[in-house]
């Protein structure tokens, strides 16, 4: 079997470094070349061929998803696996991402044993984000160009349940990212504390798989300017940094559907 190749692309040294330090730990038979930007890595990649790319989102000049879109046109870069690492995780990042056909999205900071499980799973793979993927995210991405738009999306984005210290609560999705969730729950069924430990059960569209997601409570509000109101936003802040939980979460993510205006 030939040499693994290797591509780094991130315009900060130290994460460069990072990132090879722990492929040469774990993986010491593969070859790593390195990148400052993505005109420099879309250099490199047109010299020879990689197996592997791990690639920053926002660099000078040509961004990482500048060079995600260039490699999905190249018939040599096609199917190669691409793992954006970025700390940008909103919803509309990921959904970009997916619609210009990243295989994985992997969020700042992260730890070790989380890229080289990222790594242990792509190399080696032909593995294509599905066209009906692409298909719903750039749907999605064409319903909230403005945020006017995305602020009359008033029915929830999914259910979910979330587990605190007093029981387990019935909520409804509001906003979700690869960082956090906010949820509306009923006042009568109890209301969490803030800083408490919660662990949150978000539930795919197809119910096959259930992202449970550790957290804490960042933030409480009511739905309305009344003390009487009924319902109470909570802000979940993630603490996870398992790769199979945030694989279930980022394919949540994408499989969203467009809310009525």
């Amino acid at each position: 079997m030939s040499q693994i190749k290797v591509l780094i692309v991130d315009d900060a040294r130290f994460i460069r470094d990072h990132v090879s330090r722990i492929v040469r730990e774990h993986f010491p038979d593969y070859h790593i070349d390195s990148a400052e930007d993505g005109e420099v890595g879309r250099k490199l990649m047109s010299a020879q061929g990689y197996d592997l790319i791990l690639c920053d989102w926002e660099m000078p000049g040509m961004s990482g998803l500048d060079l995600l879109q260039w490699a999905r046109k190249q018939s040599s870069y096609a199917d190669i696996p691409f793992i954006m690492i970025t700390s940008r995780g909103e919803r509309d990042y990921v959904l970009k991402a997916i619609q210009a056909g990243v295989n994985d999205y992997m969020g700042k900071p992260f730890e070790d044993a989380q890229l080289v499980e990222k790594i242990k799973k792509y190399v080696g793979k032909r593995f294509e984000t599905s066209a009906e993927s692409r298909r719903k995210a750039a749907q999605m991405l064409a319903a909230g160009q403005t945020a006017a738009v995305a602020k009359k999306a008033k029915k929830p984005k999914g259910l979910a349940q979330l587990r605190v210290a007093a029981g387990v609560l019935r909520c409804a999705i509001k906003e979700v990212t690869l960082q956090s969730v906010q949820v509306v729950v009923k006042r009568e069924d109890g209301i969490p504390q803030l800083l408490e430990q919660s662990v949150v059960d978000i539930e795919q569209v197809s119910g096959n798989s259930v992202a449970q997601m550790n957290g804490f409570i960042s933030g409480l509000h009511a739905n309305e300017k009344s003390t009487q109101t009924n319902f109470i936003s909570v802000d979940i802040q993630f603490v996870d940094n398992d790769p199979e939980k945030l694989e279930v979460l980022t394919h949540y993510i994408a499989s969203l559907t467009k809310n009525p205006s």
